[in-house]
């Protein structure tokens, strides 16, 4: 370890400033690369986020075009119209035909028999009446029987495999979607090729490559105007205590000889001048005391350098343990996710094997209040590092999800929750913005609800604007100013920590909503007004 006192030992202010700086500036340097690095894996979390959703949007694409397929063959099977089975057919092959309206082998309706007699393939019309049922791909996978097979459950399946993309002419992953049509044993399907999503991620890296260019730019430039800021104070500062201790010095030299005073009009600092006045009327009294001056002045330099050290190691120790105490919780809450994450796995897996238990139903309800209360101080930890992207969301699907969630905790609380949503609401906005929306006001309106009373939770368009309420049947509000702030709440003997609402009020001052509060005659309702321009 560093001897500080022995490293500083016989050096200059100057000397001293230079190595407080270079420190300054090695710090700074360390700090834009931790920063850098935790964008570069948020990076790549969000790469990984762009694979699943590319994925399931095209999972969604071609169920609906198969089901659209299906719809119109049961339509047309149905309405005969004196036509033979097999003009029907014709019918239908040649419709499917021309269903498509892409170009590059993605979204076609094939159709095959169950013996795997291709019936219609608009992309490669050459199969047509070929028994395609050993077909393999270049991984050896039977394509065709394996679409037989998942077509022939309850609601189909999907095939991943190789196949050839006709425009490149060249192999390429592919996903298809197959449905049996049980009355004619027919397997229809439809299928994507995977390998745009590498286009996507090669936006999103440039995009991500110009954004770190221009970040790291603009903090090279702050550090560069905050040192030269800070050489030019140094510079000027320094110059003046150096001024007022040359001239302290100088007059040090000889005044005991001549006994003249300090002048201290030529003194800059208030604190030089108080020496000088101290070290004047020293002088005046006599003589012989310019031996006890001396001491006395040796004296004060020991306990001003011994009072600087005790605080420069005060300071250190305090920075020390804030840096600690930062670091404990981050790492505690992300440690308590764990534990939690497990509990609830178990309880849901328990509950699919075995009948519900009343004591494992009261555990899960407490974890799940613990669960919100984590997501809560998550939420907060990472708010401001976080870039929290909007995205299409059906609120009303997210809003049941919720609800589910928190449905055993109501019920371990003697309460019963009343929904009326609307469906196919959607919203453009932050999942997990809207998730401490909807989980804090739920949370709330079963933690202050009277026993075996409703919780009333609607959700519906008004006018052009989007209407979330939920109403709880309890004690009245007594101070709404201080509702939204941190750390306030209502009933302390109710727990928690005070943050929810605050987070509420928060996230919806950030995305403008309308939020207003009545409570009255031992009913509360919390109403959030989303303007349309977050409709989508």
């Amino acid at each position: 370890m560093i001897n500080l006192k022995k490293f500083f030992k016989n050096k200059s202010i100057n000397q001293a400033n230079i190595v407080s700086i270079i420190f300054s500036g090695t710090f700074a340097v360390l700090l834009i690369l931790v920063m850098a690095y935790n964008n570069y894996i948020d990076y790549k979390k969000e790469e990984v986020d762009i694979k699943k959703t590319y994925l399931k949007d095209q999972k969604k694409l071609i169920v609906n075009e198969t089901n659209r397929a299906l719809r119109y063959i049961n339509y047309v099977a149905k309405h005969p119209n004196n036509n033979t089975k097999k003009e029907l057919q014709k019918e239908i092959v040649d419709a499917i035909e021309n269903m498509r309206n892409e170009r590059d082998g993605t979204g076609y309706i094939f159709i095959y028999t169950f013996n795997g007699v291709n019936i219609a393939d608009p992309i490669l019309k050459q199969n047509m009446g070929k028994n395609l049922l050993n077909f393999k791909d270049p991984n050896g996978k039977r394509v065709i029987y394996d679409l037989i097979q998942v077509s022939k459950k309850k609601n189909g399946g999907f095939v991943k495999y190789v196949w050839n993309k006709p425009i490149l002419n060249t192999l390429s992953p592919k996903i298809s979607y197959a449905k049996a049509y049980k009355p004619w044993k027919w397997m229809v399907g439809s299928g994507v090729y995977l390998d745009n999503v590498q286009k996507v991620l090669q936006k999103k890296q440039k995009e991500y490559t110009k954004k770190m260019i221009g970040y790291l730019f603009q903090i090279l430039i702050f550090v560069v105007l905050l040192f030269a800021g800070s050489m030019v104070i140094y510079q000027y500062i320094t110059y003046w205590i150096t001024k007022d201790i040359n001239y302290i010095k100088s007059k040090f030299e000889f005044v005991f000889q001549n006994y003249d005073l300090l002048d201290e009009e030529k003194i800059l600092f208030k604190e030089f001048r108080e020496i000088s006045k101290y070290a004047n009327k020293m002088i005046i009294q006599t003589k012989e005391k310019s031996l006890a001056l001396n001491e006395l002045n040796d004296t004060l330099e020991k306990r001003v350098k011994r009072k600087t050290i005790m605080l420069e190691n005060a300071k250190n120790t305090a920075e020390e343990l804030l840096e600690k105490q930062d670091k404990f919780i981050t790492n505690a809450i992300h440690e308590i996710n764990t534990p939690l994450s497990i509990i609830l796995i178990n309880i849901e897996l328990y509950n699919l094997k075995y009948k519900k238990n009343t004591y494992l139903t009261k555990i899960e309800a407490g974890i799940k209040i613990i669960h919100n209360i984590y997501n809560d101080l998550s939420y907060l930890v990472k708010k401001d590092t976080t870039e929290h992207k909007k995205i299409k969301i059906n609120f009303s699907d997210f809003l049941n999800e919720r609800i589910l969630f928190f449905d055993d905790v109501a019920l371990g609380n003697s309460l019963r929750i009343i929904k009326d949503i609307e469906k196919d609401i959607y919203i453009f906005f932050n999942d997990i913005e809207l998730q401490r929306i909807c989980d804090n006001n739920i949370s709330n309106a079963i933690k202050y609800s009277f026993e075996n009373s409703q919780i009333f939770i609607k959700l519906y368009l008004e006018k052009e604007a989007i209407m979330f309420t939920i109403t709880n049947n309890g004690e009245n509000i007594k101070n709404y100013k201080k509702l939204f702030d941190r750390f306030y709440r209502e009933n302390a003997a109710r727990g928690g920590f005070g943050l929810g609402l605050n987070i509420v009020g928060e996230i919806c001052k950030k995305n403008h909503i309308k939020v207003s509060v009545v409570s009255k005659n031992n009913f509360t309702t919390f109403s959030y007004r989303i303007s349309n321009k977050d409709i989508l």
